[in-house]
């Protein structure tokens, strides 16, 4: 707490109570909405023609209901699967999933909550949108 210190009337010095303001700060959950809380592709070893299963949970970690949360999910820049989960109350998650038939070579896939950021959180606070990624090999 700070003072701050005037003269009065009587020209005595009297030290005058400061007020702090509220201030946002990068650390404050209170900006960030929705976070990527899992992520998976499965199995873990694959081949051509294998059945490959990709997940991602995403979580509402604002503090009132969501009414849309768009999201994605993306093999080699080229979107998998996408859409909007609505009426997502404070604290509850959902699991979106998409199946691909492995073909040879080396893929890289991602989930990514809010993509477009409709949702309008601080660029500091997209980063938990995006899961780690995970490279997979197909023989």
């Amino acid at each position: 707490m700070e003072f701050k210190i005037k003269k009065g009337k009587t020209g005595r010095k009297m030290k005058k109570k400061l007020s702090l303001k509220k201030v946002k700060t990068t650390h404050s959950k209170k900006d960030d909405k929705v976070m990527v809380t899992r992520f998976s592709v499965s199995p873990a070893e694959l081949k051509k023609g294998d059945k490959v299963t990709i997940k991602m949970t995403i979580r509402n970690v604002s503090e009132k209901l969501l009414k849309h949360i768009p999201w994605q999910i993306v093999k080699n820049k080229k979107i998998l699967c996408h859409g909007v989960r609505n009426e997502v109350p404070s604290g509850d998650s959902f699991t979106v999933s998409v199946s691909w038939t492995a073909i040879k070579g080396n893929h890289f896939f991602y989930g990514d909550a809010d993509p477009k950021n409709i949702l309008k959180e601080p660029k500091i606070k997209q980063f938990n949108n995006l899961p780690q990624g995970a490279d997979r090999r197909v023989k």
